[in-house]
């Protein structure tokens, strides 16, 4: 976990109500430094002394670091929305979202939340083209109407041509709390550094690795390296239904090079430190093995869950085979 001055502490009880979590947005509780979040998740966050629990126990949680004026705020979806990370860059005069959200329900509570810290959204910045970072910028973008979307060129065009498909897999499974329209970022955001609100951004673009294209964002006067999905929690498998094996590890050898961003902030699960990334090419090149040598995704899925046996979110592993084994072999 994030080295440093940075404790954690619990922010909310595991059961975390509707009406409890509007209450926390809207206390005064953020105005010490470090990262606080949910009873549930301190005890999967695999930091020292916290047991780590199974999927089922895990809750929404809210978690928040201070870096002077700036605040990066975490919401962290339960399982059933896969864990998925929005991030809510809070600098002097505005904030700035990452990433929407698989449900409905769980980008409406990042909406309340957003809009119980008191500033306007500058703008919402999509990481990548898996449809559990954005079906749920149609809420985001229905509560913040003036709020633009950005994303890397070329991930507008991977929304717009894969969204209906997906959307219509999610109401399958989700019903209602699934979105109804696919929403497709409408600005480019810029690779290299650049200052929102007076917060410094380096943006970087990855291709071939957990997507096809992704985008990082480095924090260089926090010392945040935002990840996103280039980086899995240990205590998570990864998603590896995009058959980048190599590439990608090459992406997290680069990442490796990065020199003081000891705090990385990943799209699923708590924020983790530098050894995830050894993690996460352990868990990419094992999985490159096993693809290698297994000729369907039962196979695939049941040697990858085998080789992992502690690890959570086994269903990325059946995803991804489905993936993987969609052609021929």
């Amino acid at each position: 976990m994030p080295s440093g001055n940075s404790a954690f502490q619990c922010l909310s009880q595991a059961a975390l109500s509707r009406s409890r979590f509007l209450r926390l947005a809207a206390g005064a509780l953020f105005p010490f430094v470090g990262w606080r979040l949910s009873a549930a998740a301190a005890q999967n966050s695999g930091a020292p002394g916290t047991k780590d629990a199974s999927a089922p126990g895990r809750m929404r949680a809210i978690l928040v670091n201070q870096f002077g004026p700036v605040k990066i705020h975490s919401y962290l979806s339960p399982a059933d929305g896969l864990q998925v990370n929005t991030q809510m860059i809070e600098g002097p005069n505005a904030v700035v979202i990452f990433d929407g959200q698989l449900l409905l329900p769980y980008a409406d509570e990042v909406a309340s939340y957003v809009q119980a810290l008191g500033k306007p959204v500058d703008r919402i910045i999509l990481s990548h083209a898996h449809t559990d970072h954005w079906a749920g910028l149609q809420v985001l973008t229905e509560r913040f109407p003036d709020a633009r979307v950005f994303a890397l060129d070329g991930i507008a065009e991977q929304v717009r041509a894969r969204g209906p498909a997906r959307l219509d897999g999610l109401r399958r499974t989700y019903g209602d709390r699934a979105a109804t329209m696919v929403t497709i970022p409408t600005q480019t955001i810029s690779e290299g550094p650049q200052r929102i609100d007076g917060v410094a951004y380096d943006f970087k673009r990855f291709v071939d690795a957990e997507s096809d294209l992704q985008l990082a964002a480095l924090l260089p006067e926090q010392k945040v390296l935002m990840a996103f999905d280039l980086v899995f929690s240990p205590n998570e498998h990864a998603f590896t239904g995009a058959d980048h094996f190599d590439h990608w590890m090459i992406v997290l050898e680069s990442l490796k090079a990065l020199q003081g961003y000891d705090t990385i902030i990943i799209g699923h699960d708590t924020p983790v430190d530098r050894s995830a990334i050894d993690s996460t090419m352990t868990y990419v090149k094992r999985a490159k093995e096993i693809h290698a040598a297994c000729a369907d995704a039962k196979s695939y899925s049941e040697t990858l869950k085998a080789a992992f046996p502690d690890l959570q979110q086994a269903g990325f592993v059946d995803l991804s085979a489905s993936y993987l084994y969609a052609a021929p072999h």
